[in-house]
């Protein structure tokens, strides 16, 4: 979406006037920092971030982001970019369908780059994950947070696209093999963002659960979308990745009273590695869980496993990722999937049910006014919780 000339023009006359005598009134460094009218940024950076965190959250100049905003903004199946405390970062970096130019999913790899985010989070390694991870990291200086397996198929793949000289920086959270969930480590790579991460379970299938009624979605393709945005040719530019799993990751983000979790699968714990449940109920509060939904598991148990999930972290809010991915289900972001998640929270009691803020592609691909959160608003300061650590990042 195009941002109107006539409303840059305004935020930057805005931004001229008030910034000096703002800037010098607030007591934040960092808000002091994004109101100021200096340094200037390189115009696609700029129009990058209007475009994936709104034109009222980026300085029109500097092309910082608003500190006092926690902004997700979604690019298909379990990709979102993300912005901490003005810290520009990705989680995943798949396109679906990829091509040169914006078309079903509006943004391209050319506008990752532009984002020159800080950080690319990895959930795991297959191709609709971490496709383009290791291009974007050595052409802007990301660092990759994962395993020590994605770290390796990251540099891999960007010297396959850039050739042997390519250089990507990354952290292997957690051991070689370790066992899911035995390794809980805090991450202090963003300064006033407090991260906690740890191993889970990609999605597999197990057999029927006898304990939890089936459950299942209707996968109906609709091609509407494809009307709307016939497929083009794929991306001109070569670069992609081989997709080994490399282990899943979870993680969760806190930021003064507010917390988000984000997972990039779904994996059925309750057979495979219920120790993981316990990680997940010690976790602080989270207020938004951002996860996963469609696994393997989903022919044999429906949705059980995003449920289990939610049960665990307890979230105030969770809205659904990898529902869109159409070579496997064709808009299957659709009614019917809500409609089967509703369900299967109706079996929660009432104040451990979350609110289920859905997401349907295309039409919520890069709004991020779905997920711009005030991290100063006193509706996230809800005070100890029984059972899970305190909720405030003191960082």
């Amino acid at each position: 979406m195009k941002i109107p000339v006539v409303l840059v023009l305004v935020a930057m006359l805005v931004v001229a006037i008030i910034t000096p005598a703002t800037a010098q009134l607030t007591t934040d460094p960092l808000m002091a920092a994004f109101l100021a009218s200096t340094p200037p940024a390189p115009p696609a950076l700029v129009k990058a971030r209007q475009h994936f965190f709104g034109a009222e959250n980026v300085n029109p100049i500097t092309g910082l982001v608003n500190p006092d905003k926690v902004i997700f903004s979604w690019f298909s199946i379990s990709s979102l970019a993300a912005a901490f405390r003005g810290r520009v970062v990705l989680l995943d970096t798949y396109i679906d369908s990829r091509e040169d130019y914006p078309n079903r999913v509006p943004t391209t790899l050319a506008e990752l780059v532009a984002l020159q985010p800080e950080f690319i989070f990895i959930g795991h390694g297959h191709f609709d994950h971490a496709d383009t991870a290791g291009y974007i990291a050595a052409v802007t200086g990301a660092t990759v947070v994962g395993t020590a397996e994605h770290c390796a198929q990251v540099k891999s793949d960007a010297a396959n696209a850039l050739g042997p000289a390519a250089t990507v920086h990354c952290v292997a959270v957690v051991s070689p093999n370790s066992p899911p969930g035995s390794e809980v480590k805090e991450l202090t790579l963003l300064d006033n963002v407090c991260i906690t991460a740890f191993k889970h379970l990609h999605s597999a299938t197990v057999p029927p659960d006898p304990s939890h009624p089936f459950n299942p979605p209707v996968l109906l393709p609709d091609p509407g979308t494809y009307l709307l945005h016939p497929p083009g040719p794929g991306p001109s530019d070569g670069v992609d990745s081989a997709g080994n799993e490399g282990w899943s990751m979870f993680y969760q983000f806190r930021i003064k009273d507010f917390a988000v979790a984000w997972h990039d699968t779904v994996g059925p714990l309750k057979e495979n590695a219920p120790q993981v449940f316990d990680v997940m109920r010690a976790l602080p509060p989270t207020d938004v869980e951002l996860g996963a939904i469609l696994g393997f598991n989903v022919f044999t148990n429906g949705l059980r496993d995003p449920a289990m999930y939610i049960a665990a972290v307890e979230p105030r809010i969770f809205s659904p990722l990898h529902h869109d991915f159409r070579f496997v289900t064709p808009e299957a972001s659709g009614d019917d999937w809500k409609a089967t998640m509703d369900r299967e929270l109706s079996t929660m009691p009432a104040d451990k049910r979350p609110e289920l803020r859905w997401l349907y592609d295309p039409f919520d691909y890069l709004r991020p006014g779905l997920f711009t959160f005030d991290i100063k608003a006193p509706y996230w300061k809800t005070g100890d919780v029984a059972g899970r650590a305190p909720e405030t990042c003191k960082r």
